[in-house]
């Protein structure tokens, strides 16, 4: 896979200084290429990586645009898994039968309990399989070890038609992520192919990727339509023995028509710098291919129906067995609701109530409390009894959400919002705590006051991660979790929200967050948006509740909403 589809030569080289891209080279495209006329017109981009969060440039779907998509990958839904490749043959035998070698193929085989295969030396010298695995919106991952990666690349396709370049018909076509080492720095870069000509759309070239001969390198390549015109590309590579980084080191977005909205299979490339009439005898391997449907949490969901709209300002819904409980804080009371809308008053006076949830294996309630400045706990026959209400002597500002770990480890939120009186602070920070089930207590994070308002607060579906809404910088915040329940490592995975408020999280790991826009928006567990639930009022907080756990219930200043989901919540 070369620079637009040319056949170019070592020692061609192209000063990338005109692009503004500094001690990076390129090839141009051999003099005489029928293709050549492509050379300088692609977008050739360096450094593009990182996290990249803004929303607006990440949305996978827009608002329903796909509604018949039910998240193949699901398999509660009765569809089958990702498609899963391992090449368990023995040495010497051809890849499965399902594969088929469409062009350029010298050599393919099994060894080692990998695939192997090498080009044929041509004016372009490229091999391409092709195997009929369907892919439209969908994460591909694999992993690949380079015999000479100072002459090597390795591209891999989806959406891909069954083509060879421009020697077959119809012409190649398909998205590529495409891995090299054999100009001035190692790169990973995003493709597309049209009629049968490559075409590069975004490069990443770095040293640090130091690509090693013999070394196993995992590769993760996301394809997503964003609406009818667009389709988001999203690629990263790192040494398999290595933790996967967590930002995109390539993201970018492609409009060509031909390629917008399509299915098609999945097609390896192995390339070489070294062209006829000299030999190529180094061996691209590959392995461990995984093609994994995106799920969009959003797609077919119900309209938002109004369950009430009679309350002050409600909060903390909670999902305790088969009914709904939540807080009016304004009107000092939780509520419980019987499906569909039956209401009966659970607590009053709540202390002015807020966040609520469960202690593991009894169903007694937790409580976050502005009025008391504290935690508070209510068994079974309805004590209320204080919890924890202060943090090395001093009093917390006024609680507001909490999530409970199964094994009873509690973290909550301390922002300042519930505070009548400013003079009386004790704490020097708007804080997220964590409470041990032996009662022992640990500030995790102290946010600055005026800086940071820690609110909304959940775990991810592994209880790997913990979420956290910062509503006063706008940002949604990740940690990772240790055994102990410690946390660290956090870092910001969407910025630029509207008052992010509470939290809740679906099965699959999305996380669906309630922001004063009055909207739900809601991201994978990395921080990619899939888009937006529309609601009537500013939306406060939200959980899963229902039998099935499939009605997405939102607090929203007065209102209580109820969305009918595909996918269920995590219980």
């Amino acid at each position: 896979m070369g620079l637009g589809g040319q056949s170019f030569a070592r020692g061609e080289e192209l000063d990338m200084a005109a692009f503004g891209v500094a001690r990076e080279s390129r090839f141009l495209p051999r003099p005489g290429s029928s293709r050549s006329r492509l050379g300088l017109a692609l977008l050739l981009v360096a450094g593009v990586c990182g996290s990249g969060l803004a929303a607006a440039a990440q949305t996978i779907f827009i608002e329903d645009f796909e509604s018949g998509n039910f998240c193949a990958w699901n398999s509660s839904l009765g569809v089958p898994g990702p498609f899963v490749e391992n090449f368990a043959g023995a040495d010497g035998d051809p890849w499965p039968a399902y594969w088929s070698a469409v062009g350029g193929v010298a050599l393919a085989d099994l060894q080692a309990g990998q695939a192997r295969f090498r080009p044929v030396p041509s004016g372009y010298s490229l091999a391409r399989l092709f195997a009929p695995v369907d892919t439209r919106d969908v994460e591909l991952r694999f992993t690949v070890v380079f015999e000479d990666i100072a002459t090597q690349g390795v591209g891999f396709y989806v959406r891909q038609n069954g083509g060879y370049l421009q020697q077959t018909t119809p012409f190649g076509q398909g998205y590529a992520v495409f891995v090299e080492g054999f100009r001035a720095l190692p790169g990973i870069g995003v493709w597309r192919e049209v009629d049968g000509v490559e075409q590069q759309i975004q490069i990443f070239f770095d040293a640090a990727l130091n690509f090693q001969n013999g070394v196993p390198y995992r590769v993760r390549f996301r394809v997503n339509q964003v609406d009818l015109a667009t389709t988001m590309l999203q690629a990263k590579v790192w040494p398999e023995a290595d933790a996967e980084p967590e930002g995109w080191q390539v993201q970018a977005t492609d409009s060509t028509p031909a390629l917008q909205g399509i299915s098609g299979g999945i097609a390896p490339d192995s390339w070489s710098a070294l062209q006829s009439p000299g030999p190529i005898t180094a061996h691209t391997f590959v392995d461990d291919i995984e093609v994994e449907a995106l799920c969009n949490p959003l797609a077919g969901r119900g309209a938002v129906e109004t369950v009430s709209e009679s309350f002050v300002f409600t909060e903390g819904p909670l999902w305790r067995g088969d009914h709904l409980l939540f807080s009016d804080i304004t009107a000092d009371t939780i509520h419980r609701l019987d499906p569909p809308a039956n209401f009966a008053v659970f607590r009053d006076p709540s202390d002015r109530a807020n966040g609520l949830a469960l202690l593991p294996g009894s169903g007694e309630l937790l409580a976050c409390e502005h009025s008391t400045r504290r935690l508070s706990h209510t068994d079974g026959a309805g004590l209320v009894t204080p919890l924890v209400d202060e943090y090395l002597g001093m009093r917390f500002n006024s609680p507001n959400d909490l999530v409970v770990r199964t094994d009873g480890t509690v973290y909550f939120t301390d922002p300042d919002y519930g505070l009548d009186n400013p003079g009386d602070r004790e704490l020097p920070f708007n804080g997220l705590f964590r409470r041990d089930p032996n009662g022992a207590l640990t500030a995790e994070w102290e946010g600055v006051i005026g800086v940071n308002q820690p609110n909304g607060v959940a775990l991810s579906s592994d209880q790997q991660q913990l979420y956290l809404a910062d509503s006063e910088a706008g940002e949604l915040l990740v940690f990772d979790v240790a055994a102990d329940g410690s946390l660290s490592n956090r870092r910001a995975i969407a910025t630029g929200l509207t008052i992010p408020d509470g939290l809740c999280v679906d099965h699959q790991g999305n996380v669906f967050v309630a922001t004063w826009a009055s909207t739900i928006e809601v991201f994978a567990a990395d921080g990619t948006p899939f888009g937006a639930i529309p609601i009537p009022q500013a939306a406060t907080n939200c959980t899963f509740g229902g039998t099935d756990f499939r009605s997405l219930y939102v607090t929203a200043q007065t209102g209580l909403y109820r969305v009918p989901m595909v996918l269920p919540g995590f219980r």
